[in-house]
């Protein structure tokens, strides 16, 4: 249920900048309060640190994300049981409630959330809303008489309904929730706090138990953009000075764009040079080989295919690298107004094994990810 905001002020969304650059480094994880409250030890946001400056100057971003712009959220009204909350699926629709809160104003700016279901982009309709599609935005009401030091400032439940894209009778399936602020901006002009959201790796999870296989949904269209994809392994040498425990308990990531990588703390949000030219993704993943994953990216918070055959699993081997490559379509894209990309890595069995025991606690470095967000751009002016 919902929990005093106040604690979520000690964390510093910092922890995600660096999913930006380069891989991360070991992670540090600390308790997110809106998944407390079941046996399992709690989900938390594993993003890193950012880098470290040089201690010369600090760049006018880094300073931004000094600022204490704090949120949370949880799926709410759960069954709880030794392993996790939880929703039984009975038929239907399923309706699932969402709940944010956080110290900046979104009634003008918006906020919205994206859904997985076994790793799956799950769409969702709303009351004021009511057909499916992958992001609705919500304007809460913004409380200026509360002082927003104790993190109400914007505190709103969400109803959620939506028909599973995966599952059947017997399953028991991962669902997860991270937001989204201000997703209809022109970064060349906007309020950059609220990048604040796309950046932190926090996310709200919860199973959905079967206890009915769901009908056919009629997915809502999107534009096939995946132009393929591939995984492949190597051994990986950094692994042999882990820890046993850090073999099984995290993981560490990165990735390239066209062989490059975009700059920390740069100026902008955008990153030029790449009206309709095809986008090389490559990113790799090594750690601990119990936690598999898919990896979703979007274009303008729309996911770059939906067809089954374009999920990009991602399986961990033990002592080796997973190395995955996506190529993505520009082709529709001119140049003239950037278009938000971003990369998500979605856990697909964190929180419980298979015979339905908890999970999370010896996997705990191993959570849901956002891997990148910024714009791409046309060439530079």
């Amino acid at each position: 249920m919902k929990r005093l905001f106040s604690a979520l002020l000690a964390l510093s969304l910092l922890l995600s900048l660096s999913a930006c650059g380069p891989a991360p480094g070991p992670t540090e994880t600390v308790n997110n309060p809106f998944t407390q409250g079941t046996a399992a030890p709690t989900v938390s946001d594993s993003s890193p640190q950012a880098a470290a400056t040089d201690g010369t100057s600090k760049s006018p971003w880094l300073e931004l994300y000094e600022q204490p712009h704090a949120f949370g959220i949880n799926f709410i009204n759960k069954i709880k049981d030794d392993v996790s909350g939880y929703y039984d699926y009975t038929g239907g629709e399923l309706h699932a409630y969402f709940h944010f809160e956080g110290t900046d104003d979104y009634s003008v700016c918006g906020i919205g959330f994206l859904l997985y279901l076994d790793g799956i982009p799950q769409p969702y309709k709303t009351d004021d809303e009511p057909w499916y599609s992958y992001l609705h935005v919500f304007y809460p009401e913004y409380h200026s008489e509360v002082d927003a030091a104790i993190g109400n400032a914007t505190n709103h439940d969400f109803d959620l309904y939506f028909i599973p894209v995966t599952g059947e009778e017997g399953d028991a399936l991962e669902l997860y929730g991270t937001p989204v602020s201000n997703p209809y901006m022109d970064p060349r002009d906007g309020e950059f706090n609220y990048f604040l959201v796309q950046n932190s790796a926090r996310d709200a999870p919860a199973r959905i138990i079967f206890h009915a296989t769901p009908p056919e949904l009629e997915l809502p269209e999107v534009p096939d953009q995946l132009l393929s994809h591939t995984v492949t392994y190597a051994d990986e040498s950094k692994l042999q000075s882990w820890t046993s425990e850090q073999l099984q308990t995290r993981h560490e990531y990165g990735y390239t764009i066209n062989g490059e990588k975009r700059p920390e703390h740069t100026n902008s949000w955008v990153w030029p040079g790449f009206d309709q030219e095809p986008i090389t993704l490559d990113f790799y993943i090594y750690g601990s080989s119990y936690v598999k994953y898919t990896l979703v990216c979007y274009k303008d918070y729309q996911p770059i295919s939906i067809d089954p055959e374009d999920i990009v699993y991602v399986e961990v081997k033990d002592g080796q690298r997973t190395n995955i490559q996506v190529q993505i379509d520009m082709s529709d894209f001119d140049g003239s107004t950037p278009i938000s990309f971003m990369t998500v890595l979605v856990p697909r069995n964190l929180l419980a094994y298979e015979d339905g025991t908890s999970a999370f606690k010896d996997h705990y470095g191993c959570q849901f990810e956002k891997v990148n967000f910024f714009y791409f751009g046309g060439e530079e002016e």
